[in-house]
């Protein structure tokens, strides 16, 4: 009896020690936005990039398949109210209605005086969402030295019009969204929201285990810098921007490589 007496003092010792610890970890020592977060203390490296996906590539004509496409699943989670865009990527200050509504018209149809709510408007007010070519990721690449892990935690994903669809000539971006609020209430347990295989169809991938896999071809548009420039931006030339993009991930490789080799 003295022995299970013990034993429960032990126990109920160890279920305290557990809670207390539990306790000790707060919401600011993770960031909101992670679909798995990763406490700020086991956090070793840190950097943000920004990728574009170009659904027009060969390689990324799973996400836009027809009836699956990834740009019209999210437009129209958002008129649904499934989820609410963003103004940017910094993913802190919501899109109004009108706004959301506003980006979504033809620059040239006049705006139009369609009832709150009428998405279809007239015939030419809302835009050929199959202009929406660009899906563009930003993700902070982490080092977990707890798990000894890379991870692409991946925060937002905006869609944007290319310039050559664009009524001014430039690119249209039309709003941005929180990636974990599109897997909380888009992608989870959702039969159209897939990674459509064409090969073989019961290889098809739910959107969130496809981009889980980096499913994708995305070139890197930006990374984390003190001048917070675009790499279009310092180099001019299209091949030499891709080319300085694709140095950059590599060097995130080699960074990876030398931690396990030291």
């Amino acid at each position: 009896m003295r022995e299970l007496r013990k034993c429960l003092i032990l126990f109920t010792f160890l279920i305290g020690a557990f809670n207390a610890s539990a306790q000790e970890i707060d919401a600011h020592e993770v960031n909101p936005y992670s679909v798995r977060p990763i406490r700020s203390a086991d956090i070793m490296f840190k950097r943000t990039m920004w990728l574009r996906i170009d659904l027009r590539e060969k390689i990324n004509e799973p996400y836009n398949a027809r009836g699956n496409r990834l740009p019209d699943l999210i437009i129209q989670a958002a008129k649904d109210g499934m989820v609410r865009p963003f103004i940017n990527d910094s993913l802190q200050t919501r899109m109004s209605d009108q706004e959301f509504r506003n980006r979504l018209k033809e620059e040239d149809s006049g705006g139009g005086d369609d009832e709150w709510g009428d998405w279809g408007g007239g015939a030419d007010s809302e835009i050929d969402l199959q202009k929406i070519l660009l899906v563009d990721v930003k993700e902070d690449v982490i080092y977990d030295k707890r798990r000894g892990v890379w991870k692409n935690d991946i925060q937002a994903i905006s869609l944007t019009v290319p310039a050559e669809f664009s009524e001014g000539g430039y690119e249209k971006v039309i709003a941005s969204f929180s990636y974990k609020e599109l897997v909380d209430n888009l992608f989870k347990d959702n039969k159209f929201a897939i990674w459509y295989n064409e090969a073989n169809l019961s290889e098809n991938r739910n959107l969130e285990e496809s981009f889980d896999l980096r499913l994708f071809n995305a070139r890197v548009l930006k990374f984390t810098t003190a001048r917070d420039e675009f790499i279009q931006d310092i180099y001019t030339d299209p091949k030499t921007a891709l080319y300085k993009g694709l140095d950059y991930q590599m060097e995130l490789v080699e960074y990876e490589a030398n931690l396990w080799s030291n």
